[in-house]
């Protein structure tokens, strides 16, 4: 974006420096009208977010990478990539509204949109059953059926798929982990009926309380990867520890092919 342009006033999607991943920052507000105008126009659409996880395998998956690109949406969940985001737009970005994880949106999703029938695809039956249970408890006329994706193999994938052209949700979320959920949304696309697919990675089970979530106020200060390392080290140690310093290499050496004034994807 040239320099004399208004960027605080632009709202299109903001490209990443040297890695080319695009995010479409918003509140929960602005995500919330963004969901009843799709949901008015009846297409089928996709939410996923970033963060330096996603960056990783961005770069290193091509059925993840093909998928985020075709995405509507790409909310900032990672701070540094908010913060990235910030820095190459110019635009008037905040940690406490645009950091958005699914604890961000996800409770007020029957109250605040026209949604009534929601599909939640995902986590443990546990998880899974208390988050149908809470956001019952809020849909007023709405209704909402879940399908557990603890041990998910192709049987189980394509039941899902059946049964959701059945269901004929408005809204799915996806809590598979990542890059499962990506992958599964990618192979099944074109069978998916028409609604809107949320991608949250483990945000079922932190909804319903199995996984505790961090402090809501570490978000604002990009620090909820350090809650989340201390208190999940076995299952989270490589994503905080390892990834981020692969992620530097990837990058650095998409830096020096430009450089070399080699192809990027050579």
């Amino acid at each position: 974006m040239l320099k004399h342009q208004s960027r605080a006033e632009s709202t299109g999607p903001i490209e990443i420096p040297v890695s080319g991943v695009k995010v479409t920052p918003m509140d929960a507000d602005e995500l919330h009208r963004w969901i009843s105008a799709t949901w008015q126009e009846g297409r089928k659409a996709a939410v996923l977010a970033h963060n330096l996880h996603s960056l990783y395998t961005w770069e290193v998956n091509a059925t993840f990478r093909a998928f985020y690109e075709q995405a509507d949406v790409v909310l900032t969940d990672g701070f540094p990539v908010l913060k990235l985001a910030k820095w190459r737009s110019g635009r008037p970005l905040s940690a406490k509204r645009h950091r958005l994880g699914t604890l961000d949106w996800l409770p007020g999703l029957m109250g605040r949109t026209p949604v009534r029938r929601v599909a939640v695809v995902g986590a443990t039956p546990a998880g899974n059953a208390r988050t149908v249970q809470l956001l019952r408890a809020g849909a007023g006329s709405g209704e909402v059926r879940g399908w557990a994706g603890e041990g998910w193999h192709p049987m189980l994938e394509k039941r899902i798929v059946q049964e959701l052209q059945e269901y004929r949700p408005d809204f799915v979320i996806v809590g598979l982990g990542m890059p499962l959920q990506e992958e599964f949304l990618s192979r099944r696309w074109a069978e998916l009926p028409p609604a809107i697919y949320a991608a949250v990675g483990g945000g079922i089970d932190e909804y319903a309380g199995i996984q505790k979530p961090p402090p809501r106020w570490l978000g604002p200060l990009g620090l909820e990867w350090a809650y989340r390392l201390v208190t999940q080290p076995r299952r989270l140690g490589h994503r905080y520890v390892v990834e981020p310093w692969l992620l530097a290499y990837l990058l650095a050496a998409k830096v020096a092919r430009r450089g070399a004034g080699t192809p990027v994807g050579a």
